[in-house]
């Protein structure tokens, strides 16, 4: 990687850097007066303007000091703006998986109820193999009728379940739940055809 292609230092970084190079001048400087003798007019001299260099270099430590304070801020601000998002985007994970979970309970309710169905629907064949007299073939005429309309009802709502979670974007269940409709519609228009194999309406 080139110099160019270097990434920047961030803010803090070169404040923290720049306060850290002032600070170690400014130690130099200060020890370097500690150990100059004033012995004669030209060591006071020297000291003095060492001491002069010593209360800029100061003055500058406020500035980097002042500097790297405000980097600081600057991340502070940022980890707290980060944290909000990251606080808001996990209540809408808990609301998103509260939703999720009424969805596949819903879901597994059809599942169950289509489960039933299924079971009615060979009790239903059964029963129409044995029906012998008028009033039996009465009988599966009625259960037939009483099983198609729950068949539509379950299918209606698969059809509320679907559409639910594709409104709020759980596309997998929404299409397992239109599939899940699909099948009672078919099984449906097949025990329509049986009923008027059997005489209905």
């Amino acid at each position: 990687m080139s110099k160019r292609d270097t990434p920047k230092d961030s803010a803090l970084v070169e404040a923290a850097r720049s306060l850290e190079e002032g600070l170690t001048r400014f130690e130099a400087l200060s020890q370097q007066l500690q150990g100059l003798p004033l012995q004669s007019e030209k060591h006071l001299e020297r000291a003095s303007a060492t001491l002069a260099s010593l209360a800029d270099m100061d003055e500058d430590l406020r500035v980097r000091i002042t500097t790297l304070v405000g980097a600081i801020s600057q991340v502070r601000d940022r980890q707290q703006a980060q944290a909000e998002a990251v606080h808001a985007r996990a209540q809408e994970l808990q609301q998103r998986t509260e939703v999720f979970k009424d969805l596949l309970v819903r879901y597994g309710a059809v599942g169950q109820s289509a489960g039933d169905l299924n079971m009615r629907m060979q009790e239903f064949a059964a029963r129409r193999q044995q029906a012998k007299t008028a009033e039996e073939h009465a009988e599966v005429v009625a259960a037939f009728q009483a099983l198609q309309d729950r068949m539509k009802e379950v299918a209606e709502e698969a059809q509320a379940v679907a559409q639910s979670a594709e409104e709020r974007d759980f596309n997998d269940i929404a299409r397992q739940a239109d599939s899940l409709r699909q099948q009672l519609l078919a099984a449906r228009n097949k025990m329509a055809l049986l009923h008027k194999s059997l005489g209905g309406g």
